[in-house]
């Protein structure tokens, strides 16, 4: 029988980085631009050659969208300018995830702006689940709406919208996924992945649509023969919307170039003076400087804070902060949302233990893991799935069975094994499924996860049939590292925000020489100090979590191979420049 090692501490294979472009060209490039010589590197790696490209790229400006750009977008604006003057109540309808939060919130507050009667509501998802619910439906006409106008969602839910108008009601679909074969029946769809939409960007969030939707809304009211509307839309500047859309978009992890990249760099400068008092307050909370904005800080301690709220429940409580209307209201949610926090993190924390138990009672030797239990939540199996893949090193699934003996199921995987691919050979063993090549979620019914265990276990048997494939860190550049200087580092800067199709650059050096001492800090993690050369300045590197690789390095004078982010690191009122190193050799 084929089985997988057991995890190792191993470091993963180092891959070199590209062969950098002609000397000529890189040097021409840096002068040109008075940078560094890595920034030109890594500009040439963007396809960026010359100073005009260089300047689009560091200041991008997103330009306003035409109606016709977007399919089905002059008529929303024109059924939406209907309903105003009719006095029709609007419902924007968002989803639980923090795209479909911000998304809801951005659009909710334009829409009573421009003076529509609006409502909103978002799906629990222990209690009807994502997206547009007959539960969510029901409610909405009972508090008397006359359009339900979807944000991140909808573009699956062909028997909802039938609801929907069984009920009365219209509907608008804004939403950014892929679309399915059969369409809803909705009065309009705004999707510029749907069939026949010429909207070039089709990695678009889904509060960008929606942003997109306000904008052609207020642009049309401020032209139009209404004087009151036109007074409104005129007062409104739509981009203070763009701070909410930066963080649904980072948070949704959209490709950030082109048209993606200028909204939400935008966003994020707008951030730096939100006129949101729940996300100010917000960003106070999590310790963030609002004028030094990244990509990281977002991610690592806002959308944490906010996804919360959605996995142990309901996420009102995170767009009731972004409708907060005074700083004492929106400290209240805040605080709702770091108990719920710590409470998902205690959840976090024993699920976890006891699905390691699993895996050591009787898996250790299983291709691919597949655990399940009634007792844990629904809101963290995904999170438990990651960290079986950081233990085990193999295709992890963690199933959560409810009391009607139905399993919600989620997955993580490693390089070789996709889990679309997967699901997809055996979907009749599912409820629903989705997702993509390295994370997944599904409903199978109990009786069913005894062949899907099966099912899985082979395919990974088969995939790694010549063992599992080793880790790897490929290198986006090398660089000398006289080059990690106050000055590279504010370059470095210009590049945010750092995301999908914009990755934050990992830096290669070779034959660095060890300066100093090699120890451990926090029992965890790897501290040591490096240099070019003798004469050259040491810069001192931080290996997080890599305490183990200790005896690898120690007694020796230099590295073969570093790869690192280099960053400010401040402690105790200094700060200085460090390298956080991801791999060595």
């Amino acid at each position: 029988m084929t089985s997988i090692a057991p995890f190792s501490d191993a470091p993963p294979r180092i891959l070199p980085p590209p062969p950098a472009e002609a000397d000529a060209v890189r040097r021409a490039l840096a002068q040109d631009i008075n940078a560094p010589l890595f920034v030109a590197d890594l500009l040439l790696l963007r396809g960026i050659r010359d100073k005009e490209g260089a300047r689009a790229f560091f200041l991008p400006e997103p330009a306003p969208t035409s109606p016709d750009e977007m399919l089905g977008l002059s008529r929303a604006v024109a059924l939406l300018t209907t309903a105003r003057e009719q006095g029709e109540r609007v419902a924007v309808h968002g989803d639980y995830d923090v795209d479909g939060v911000t998304g809801a919130a951005l659009l909710y507050l334009g829409l009573r702006e421009l003076g529509f009667d609006a409502d909103w509501i978002l799906p629990n998802r222990f209690d009807g689940g994502y997206g547009l619910t007959r539960r969510t439906l029901d409610q909405l006409k009972a508090r008397g709406a006359a359009w339900v106008v979807s944000v991140d969602t909808g573009i699956a839910a062909v028997e909802e919208t039938a609801y929907a108008h069984s009920l009365g009601m219209r509907v608008m679909i804004t939403d950014h996924h892929q679309s399915p074969p059969v369409l809803p029946a909705a009065e309009v769809i705004l999707n510029p992945n749907q069939p026949g939409c010429p909207y070039p960007n089709k990695g678009i969030s889904g509060c960008g649509v929606a942003w997109r939707l306000l904008e052609a809304l207020t642009a049309a009211f401020a032209a139009g023969a209404d004087p009151v509307a036109a007074a409104k839309a005129k007062a409104l500047d739509v981009g203070k919307y763009l701070d909410l859309l930066a963080l649904g978009s980072l948070a949704d992890n959209v490709p950030l170039h082109g048209e993606n990249r200028g909204l939400v760099r935008a966003g994020l400068r707008r951030m730096a003076s939100s006129q949101n008092v729940g996300l100010r307050v917000l960003l106070q909370r999590t310790g963030i400087d609002s004028t030094a904005l990244t990509s990281t800080d977002i991610l690592f301690k806002v959308t944490p804070l906010l996804n919360a709220t959605g996995r142990m429940g309901s996420p009102e409580t995170s767009l009731r902060l972004f409708l907060s209307v005074d700083e004492r209201e929106a400290h209240q949610h805040v605080d709702r949302m770091e108990a719920e926090n710590v409470r998902r993190r205690a959840l976090d924390q024993a699920n976890t233990a006891e699905a390691f138990a699993m895996v050591e009672a009787g898996m250790r030797e299983d291709a691919c893991l597949v655990v399940h239990s009634s007792g844990w939540h629904e809101g963290v199996i995904g999170i438990v799935a990651a960290r079986l893949v950081d233990k085990y090193r193999r295709p992890s699934f963690v199933l959560s069975v409810d009391e009607h003996g139905v399993a919600k199921g989620s997955g993580r995987t490693v390089r070789g094994f996709n889990l679309h691919e997967a699901l997809a050979a055996h979907a009749e063993l599912f409820v629903k499924w989705g997702g993509h090549a390295f994370a997944c979620g599904f409903s199978i019914r109990q009786e069913n996860i005894p062949a899907f265990r099966e099912a899985m276990i082979a395919r990974a048997r088969i995939a790694f049939a010549e063992g599992p494939k080793p880790a790897e860190v490929a290198a986006s550049l090398r660089v000398d590292l006289r080059e990690i200087t106050g000055e590279g580092l504010l370059w470095l800067r210009r590049f945010e925000p750092f995301g999908p199709r914009n990755e934050a650059p990992l830096f290669f050096a070779d034959h660095v020489e060890l300066y100093g001492s090699v120890r451990t800090v926090g029992d965890k993690h790897l501290k040591f100090a490096v240099r070019a050369g003798t004469g050259s300045e040491p810069l001192d590197v931080i290996g997080f979590n890599l305490a183990h690789l200790l005896e690898r390095i120690e007694g020796r004078d230099r590295l073969d191979k570093l790869v690192f982010h280099p960053e400010w690191n401040v402690f105790r009122g200094q700060k200085k420049i460090q390298l956080r190193v991801v791999a060595l050799e």
